[in-house]
């Protein structure tokens, strides 16, 4: 039988815990001890008490652990016997009434020690129960969702790829450029779907390391452009820069990834013809970013989840598919690492605004 032995990592930190648990119980003994001569000194004698069972709540509810909720109690009786029962500053006790009375502080502080670390774990459960059946939540509605809406794409490529291999020689130059084309489209947007979902998990889960530099916006937003949708041929696209060297401190792949997100949605969900507009201008520490259009908007009531996961509103675009609603909470998760904020707005008199902000960037001379 192998038994797993703790790493030095997780031992280190345990000790750590422990050292700083003991340090908290020790801290709340002394502060009661102090406010306890307080007392003393103005004939609170009857208070006392309270205030070392006080303590060993504390203890309890800082540590969460039953050995120093029960050091805590323990000590509190000794200490209580030591400094404020005559003799003072000795272990004994004229009074025979006394014995008694640390029995019953004892019993006392030991059941206030159990009680408020039940009611702290079970707190903690019900937290983590919470948070399970939110994940299974989620992990069951992009089940449900991509089993309902892949389905149209998978259909798509395999039915243009059957047509292909039984047709070829019968297609014109223009069927099969077309029948090509619909499989690029398709394929492409499960790669970016896949993309996203990856890119989500893994900053949520602490495993992606941002690559941070100093990058030149509108170098960005060329390579964003290089890899936005196919169709954006159909509206017009353009940059406008405040300055044209504005600097900014990102992870450059994962800021292209946002700005290809919300291109396009803004080509996706606003009519052929439409006027898409990426900006950037410094604002105090921060350049701010805007991706906007002349589109119809998004209601009111859809704007205040509108950067959660699985949410897409009421419409559905052309296709009848891309409605998995993961390129807005990408973006929103992304930006947070960056330790900026994305927000949306309406674009009078109609359309919407992507806003987010990113740390400003300076040049660094080296002489």
């Amino acid at each position: 039988m192998n038994i797993k032995k703790p790493s030095p990592d997780t031992m280190k930190e345990q000790a750590v815990r422990q050292a700083k648990d003991l340090l908290i119980t020790v801290l709340i003994l002394t502060a009661a001890t102090g406010i306890g001569n307080i007392f003393w000194y103005f004939s609170f004698t009857k208070n006392i008490i309270s205030v070392y069972i006080l303590g060993t709540l504390l203890t309890s509810l800082f540590t969460k652990s039953y050995f120093y909720g029960f050091l805590s109690s323990f000590s509190s009786v000794l200490l209580f016997n030591f400094c404020f029962t005559e003799p003072r500053l000795t272990l004994h006790a004229y009074e025979r009434g006394y014995p008694v009375t640390f029995a019953i502080m004892l019993i006392v502080s030991i059941i206030t020690v159990t009680l408020a670390i039940q009611n702290i774990r079970n707190a903690e459960e019900k937290e983590r129960a919470a948070v399970r059946a939110k994940n299974e939540q989620l992990r069951a509605d992009l089940l449900r969702t991509i089993s309902h809406d892949l389905r149209t794409p998978l259909t798509s490529i395999s039915g243009n790829a059957s047509n292909l291999i039984s047709n070829y020689e019968k297609m014109d130059d223009p069927t099969r450029k077309q029948t090509f084309l619909d499989i690029y489209d398709d394929s492409m947007w499960l790669i970016n779907l896949v993309e996203n979902i990856l890119s989500i998990s893994r900053i949520e889960d602490g495993r992606m390391n941002l690559s941070i530099s100093t990058e030149l916006v509108s170098e960005v937003f060329e390579e964003a452009l290089r890899h936005t949708n196919r169709h954006s041929g159909q509206h017009t696209i353009t940059v406008q820069m405040d300055d044209d060297l504005l600097l900014a401190h990102m992870d450059a792949k994962l800021v292209v990834q946002v700005l290809i997100n919300l291109v396009d949605n803004a080509i996706k969900y606003t009519p052929a013809g439409s006027h898409i507009v990426l900006s950037a201008a410094a604002q105090g520490e921060s350049a701010v970013i805007r991706v906007s259009d002349d589109g119809p908007g998004i209601p009111d009531e859809a704007k205040e989840k509108v950067f959660e996961m699985f949410s897409t509103g009421e419409k559905r675009i052309s296709d009848s598919r891309r409605s998995l609603g993961l390129g807005l909470a990408l973006c929103r998760t992304i930006i947070a690492a960056h330790g900026g904020t994305i927000t949306l707005s309406d674009n009078k008199p109609h359309g919407c605004i992507f806003t987010f902000t990113l740390p400003l960037g300076e040049v660094s001379l080296h002489e």
